[in-house]
Order: C-alpha cells, then sequence, then structure tokens
C-alpha cells in the first residue's frame, strides 16, 4: 500500500530520526506494508523475530524482525494477546471479532462475534475473558467469558446500573486470581467518575473499588507481590498494595498517559507510553522505582500506544501511531 500522509483523527505521520535517549538507541521506524496507523504489539518471548501487531487497517505478521509481512485480518484491530505455552495462542480483537490461532499464526479461527467491539482480551485459570467497548446505556456492561478455545460463552455483568462501558484493560493477580478491570464511560456523563472492578470469583461478579481514581483507567499491571497499577488517561499512574481499598496518587504526574508495560523479570521496572496531543509531547518513558518517578527514553513527538519486551528482556518494542513502529535494546542498568 502507498504510505498515508495522515491517519485517521488527522494526525499527521511522522518518521523520527534514529536516536539515543538516556541508554535507548531507537532505530528508524517499521511499517508493515507501508502502514504506519498502529496500535498495539505483541512479540513472541520464545522467537524474537516473532510480532503480531495492530493497527486501523488490521493485523499484521512478521517472522523475520519487521523486514518482511503478512496481513491475515483486516478491520480494526482492539487487542492482542499472546499466552506462551504448547501450543502457544495469540488471540486478536478486530471490530467486534475474536480470532484465536493455535500455530504462531499460520491459520486463524473466527471464535466469537459480539455486538460490540473487543477492547481487551485476558486469559486466566484455564478461561478466557473479553471485554468489550460499549457505546449505549440500553444494555448492562460486563465481561464474556470462556474456555481457551471460544466454545462456551457467558456473560457475567459489572452489576445493576452500570451502563456503556468500555472496558480497555483487564490484570489478573497471579497470587490469588483476583481479576481487575478499567473502564471508561463512553460518554463522560457529569459528575465523571468512572468504575474500576475487582473480582475474587474469576469474574462472575464484580465490586467498583474506583474509590479515589480520578478519571478512567486505561491500562493496568498487578505485580507478583499483589499491588495494583492502574494508569489514567491523563491523570499519571496510581497504585494500591490493597486490591484497589486505597490509591497512592503518582508523586510525579510527569509520564505516561496511554501505555503501560511491567518489565516480567523486574517487576517494579515499567514502561509507559505518552499521548502526543495539546500540551503533552508524547513518548515513552520508564520508572525504575515502581512508579514512584519516570524519566524520557525517547520517541518525543509521537504518540506511542502499544509496548511489548522480548522473553529474556532485553529488548524494547514501541508501536508510535501514525510512524510506526520502534526497537531498542534495554540497557543494562535499566
Amino acid at each position: 500500500m502507498t504510505m498515508p500522509s495522515s491517519c485517521p483523527f488527522n494526525i499527521q505521520v511522522v518518521s523520527l530520526p534514529p536516536q539515543n535517549v538516556n541508554g535507548f538507541s531507537w532505530g528508524p521506524p517499521i511499517r508493515p506494508m507501508n502502514d504506519p496507523c498502529l496500535g498495539s504489539i505483541a512479540v513472541d518471548p520464545t522467537n524474537d523475530q516473532a510480532w503480531y501487531v495492530g493497527g486501523l487497517n488490521g493485523l499484521y505478521m512478521t517472522k523475520d524482525g519487521g523486514q518482511s509481512w503478512t496481513h491475515p485480518i483486516s478491520g480494526s484491530v482492539g487487542a492482542i494477546l499472546l499466552v506462551p505455552g504448547s501450543p502457544e495462542l495469540v488471540y486478536v480483537g478486530v471490530d467486534s471479532r475474536l480470532y484465536l490461532s493455535r500455530d504462531e499464526g499460520k491459520n486463524w479461527a473466527l471464535l466469537h462475534t459480539f455486538d460490540h467491539p473487543v477492547r481487551s482480551v485476558l486469559v486466566g485459570m484455564q478461561h478466557l475473558l473479553i471485554g468489550l467497548g460499549w457505546a449505549t446505556h440500553a444494555q448492562t456492561s460486563g465481561i464474556f467469558s470462556s474456555n481457551l478455545g471460544g466454545g462456551l460463552w457467558d456473560f457475567h455483568s459489572f452489576g445493576q446500573g452500570q451502563t456503556g462501558l468500555i472496558v480497555w484493560t483487564l490484570a489478573r493477580d497471579l497470587q490469588d486470581g483476583t481479576l481487575y478491570a478499567g473502564t471508561e464511560i463512553f460518554d463522560h456523563p457529569q459528575p465523571y467518575h468512572p468504575p474500576f472492578f475487582r473480582s475474587t470469583d474469576g469474574g462472575v461478579t464484580w465490586t467498583n473499588v474506583a474509590g479515589t481514581l480520578p478519571w478512567h483507567v486505561i491500562a493496568s499491571a498487578v505485580r507478583p507481590d499483589g499491588y495494583v497499577y492502574a494508569l489514567t488517561e491523563g491523570a499519571g499512574l496510581f497504585g494500591s498494595p490493597d486490591k484497589g481499598v486505597t490509591w497512592e496518587p503518582p508523586a510525579n504526574v510527569v509520564g505516561p498517559t496511554v501505555s503501560l508495560l511491567m518489565h516480567p523479570k523486574k517487576p517494579t521496572h515499567l514502561f509507559g507510553g505518552r499521548q502526543k496531543v495539546g500540551t503533552l509531547s508524547g513518548g515513552v518513558f520508564l520508572s525504575g522505582n515502581a512508579g514512584s518517578s519516570f524519566q524520557p527514553i525517547g520517541l518525543h513527538g509521537t504518540t506511542v500506544a502499544g509496548l511489548s519486551i522480548n522473553g529474556p528482556g532485553t529488548r524494547l518494542y514501541a508501536v508510535a501511531y501514525s510512524s510506526g513502529i520502534y526497537v531498542s535494546a534495554i540497557p543494562a542498568g535499566a
């Protein structure tokens, strides 16, 4: 395809030159089939050369580190989840459709078509959880669950009055299985206090633990010790040591606003992406102290919408909307 000059929402395409920032060395942008309108990425932890990249035009795959690409699914990708194992499972939400590949992307099975776009995917204890993007108050919002193959679907409501929710993020505590769901209310009714949910029974019932969170949560993660991270879109990264009973506000609001990645081998090390909008200049950030402070590590001038890391934890992959994919080695001291 011919590379566009802009992406939807009238965002001009930019090409950042190779750069070195605080030990991170970023090369030129990589664009699948000349498409810069990208938003998510998952890198195979067993193979640095295998990437799954999502954008407004569909799913792209590379098996040679971005040199060549295939385009197996068209549509707007809302979520990608790669589950290591034998077989490796790759789930992709495209518009309202959910796909699964069990053979590293050679074949894709359509598991289910929902009534609303797929926004988040999570695998728990041998079950699959799906969060959607509701744009109506005529239905109660909730979570869909199934076995890993999508063979039997159940709907679990968030509760009476919980409507119009975009479920941007799902996270799980690996210690005890507690689940978390961050949501945005699609039409931002006033006063605006979007819920952040917790479930202790595998997603069957949910409790709103938003508490003092001042805005909607767009990304979340749970450390091995149970500490919960909740990234709000604009108000910074909040944390909870007690499963959402109380929330600790960010010590430094300068940092990520749109994407969050916890280092799998160093859980107190966080990477985050910031939007380029208004007075925000975009870029990718690193915290080495559990989110107390962040430092810029590059890609200033772009919205870093998606992040991934390789299996050994030595390379960082950043998807910059309206620009492309950038890759850097992670410095030994980071």
